[in-house]
């Protein structure tokens, strides 16, 4: 499964990237919308994990143009930041679900498979 993990904190980006690794995904990264898009454009990915507060172009501006790139690209976003606002928003975007942080590995390694398969996440 190819993934593709937007952040800003790089050492969290630096940590998850391993862990996801380990548990045998295929992890691509940016830190940034900017540097994400283009990868995008160019790669094929399962699912985007997409932090929603980044400075610059915002994960839920992110996700509009993800979906305008690849609108059957999977994005699951991950917040420290919950904004019932925001969780409507991306969800009516057509984001697959959206995550808190701090959340489990376990959770997120859920609703990777999920929204690569196409299912819908647990609770």
């Amino acid at each position: 499964m190819k993934v593709l993990l937007v952040d800003d904190e790089v050492d969290f980006v630096n940590s998850l990237c391993k862990v996801l690794t380990r548990r045998g995904f295929e992890v691509h990264s940016a830190t940034t919308a900017y540097a994400a898009l283009p990868l995008i454009a160019k790669e094929s990915f399962d699912v985007v994990v997409l932090d929603v507060k980044m400075p610059g172009m915002d994960g839920i501006q992110a996700l509009a143009e993800i979906k305008r790139i690849e609108p059957g690209t999977q994005v699951i976003l991950l917040t420290g930041h919950y904004s019932p606002m925001d969780e409507e928003d991306t969800m009516k975007s057509g984001a697959f679900c959206y995550l808190l942080k701090p959340c489990t590995i376990t959770k997120l390694v859920d609703a990777i498979k999920a929204a690569a398969e196409g299912r819908c996440p647990g609770p």
